[in-house]
């Protein structure tokens, strides 16, 4: 197999530590689209493991190197995936992480959706909650939300595919139409935890995490939570151990970074 190569720079990668989500649009070709769009309702494990599939989708060059700068070079393919399919108008959702969420601020899995069909306002689209994904949740609390500031609804043309961080708020939208509306789900894993950047570089030298925009929906208090957490998982990816990302962390209270061992201590 042909080396898989990175395809994102340090910015993107903080775009993504930061919002939890890429979309590749208009990736995948219309003949194999076309192939993808009349599968049944449910599991899809013959069609995700099916050599055409990994070709034109899960190693295609677009997604795959997306999938390599985040999760490294030897990461673990889908093994199976699951058709969501809508043909009937529906209210829609309610929002939902899938398993468990807010497990940390590592990046271990990254779970795609691919929309063989155009997908408009009224067909239903996924919805998802950029900056969500880290944030531990009950998911019966989240069933009580309507619309959130920031939302964002994947209108998207056939053949596009967005990558997102496991654990991101999500829900169907409403839909309007009898129009089906398909979507196929799947995951890949980390096989190893990072060492270095494994993405696009200029420079040897790690550059600080740039912080992105406050998501709209937080609170000045959230928001700083947020920032930390941005922090640590980009000095995560760039292979820094828990010391050295503590010294990187610009915004972490004097007082939380004590680093002698209660054994050293000598009273006078």
């Amino acid at each position: 197999m042909a080396e898989i190569r990175p395809t994102m720079t340090d910015d993107d990668v903080m775009d993504f530590v930061a919002n939890g989500y890429v979309v590749l649009d208009e990736m995948v070709d219309d003949d194999f689209n076309e192939r993808c769009r009349n599968l049944k309702q449910g599991p899809a494990k013959e069609t995700v493991g099916s050599p055409d599939f990994i070709r034109e989708v899960l190693l295609h060059p677009r997604l795959a190197g997306v999938i390599r700068s985040l999760l490294g070079p030897n990461f673990l393919m889908p093994t199976g995936g699951h058709h969501h399919l809508i043909d009937q108008p529906v209210s829609g959702q309610d929002w939902h992480s899938d398993g468990i969420s807010g497990l940390g601020y590592e990046i271990n899995e990254l779970q795609c959706y691919y929309y063989p069909q155009d997908v408009n306002i009224e067909d239903g689209p996924t919805m998802i909650l950029p900056g969500s994904h880290c944030r531990a949740v009950n998911r019966d609390a989240l069933a009580h939300y309507g619309d959130l500031a920031g939302q964002l609804s994947l209108v998207v043309k056939a053949g596009t595919v967005a990558i997102t961080r496991y654990g991101i708020w999500h829900r169907a939208g409403p839909k309007l139409n009898h129009k089906p509306r398909s979507m196929i789900k799947f995951s890949y894993f980390r096989n190893s935890d990072p060492r270095r950047r494994d993405w696009l570089i200029d420079s040897e030298e790690i550059p600080a995490y740039r912080d992105r925009p406050a998501a709209p929906y937080t609170s000045g208090v959230e928001s700083y939570r947020d920032l930390r957490r941005r922090i640590h998982t980009w000095n995560w990816l760039c292979g820094l151990s828990e010391e050295e990302s503590m010294a990187h962390d610009r915004w972490r209270p004097a007082y939380e970074t004590g680093t002698q061992p209660v054994e050293e201590v000598v009273l006078q």
